[in-house]
């Protein structure tokens, strides 16, 4: 199937691990021009990954370094994407996840800056897309979240807020994009083989006294297919979704998470 992203500009948020790195790569495999970045202080990394992601396809995507915390850089980030690669026809959005931790953990400086980094970081961005996206007579948008949107996860609670928030945003603003053939998903992945992932398995085995092999042995007894889910199956989804392929998903939300959520 041709996913028509051949030359289609594509811009990953915090690419340089994990499941942006997953999406990016698949991208690039697609032929399409895509912009990774990562903050500052993982400068290094997101080289490391350019380099990967060009080994691996053929083709090298761009990088700039973008805090999401901060508008001035997110804004200079799109600037600089359209003026070096075009117009952007597919946003995908990601972020750090935040602190986990308890309710009673945190004070009003833990929440506005979960805020900050989990939805407004979206908001911001999208905003920023939109015209491009509109001037091109239409475009993608992508926003990751977590599974916990259909079923909350214990001593997440900063995450499991946020990412609430991401799915409305989502929802009412594909209805409002729909008539300029801007597409608006939510992906709501369940446990992805990341570096995320491996730190809370950790933390976990932690609490409870036992190895971190121990413990996930025990957790993949939640999972109907026996595995963590890996980047290259986030980043196929992803993938289509952006793509000319999909005409008519939008407003949203898939869970990626091998049938482990029980919700619907």
């Amino acid at each position: 199937m041709d996913l028509g992203l051949k030359d289609k500009v594509v811009l990953c948020m915090a690419s340089a691990a994990g499941l942006g790195k997953g999406i990016a790569t698949e991208m690039a495999r697609e032929g399409a021009k895509v912009m990774i970045c990562t903050a500052e202080p993982f400068k290094d990394q997101l080289l490391e990954v350019q380099a990967e992601i060009e080994k691996e396809t053929g083709n090298r995507p761009e990088t700039f370094l973008c805090d999401v915390n901060k508008a001035e850089d997110i804004e200079a980030l799109v600037k600089h994407t359209v003026e070096t690669l075009g117009d952007i026809y597919a946003l995908v959005n990601m972020c750090p996840g935040p602190k986990p931790g308890p309710f009673v953990s945190f004070d009003d400086a833990a929440w506005e800056g979960a805020f900050e980094m989990c939805l407004l970081s979206y908001v911001r961005t999208i905003r920023a897309v939109l015209p491009s996206m509109k001037r091109l007579g239409g475009g993608r948008i992508v926003n990751s979240t977590s599974s916990s949107v259909k079923d909350c996860l214990d001593n997440l609670i900063l995450s499991n807020t946020m990412r609430m928030g991401v799915v409305g945003m989502s929802k009412t603003l594909a209805s409002e994009v729909g008539k300029d053939n801007i597409l608006v998903n939510v992906i709501g992945p369940g446990r992805i083989g990341t570096a995320r992932i491996e730190n809370l398995n950790k933390m976990r085995a932690d609490k409870a006294g036992i190895s971190v092999a121990d413990y996930e042995k025990e957790d993949l007894k939640k999972f109907p297919m026996g595995r963590y889910g890996t980047i290259d199956e986030y980043g196929r989804l992803a993938t289509w979704l952006c793509s000319e392929a999909n005409t008519y998903v939008s407003g949203q939300t898939i869970l990626l998470d091998g049938a482990m959520t029980r919700a619907y």
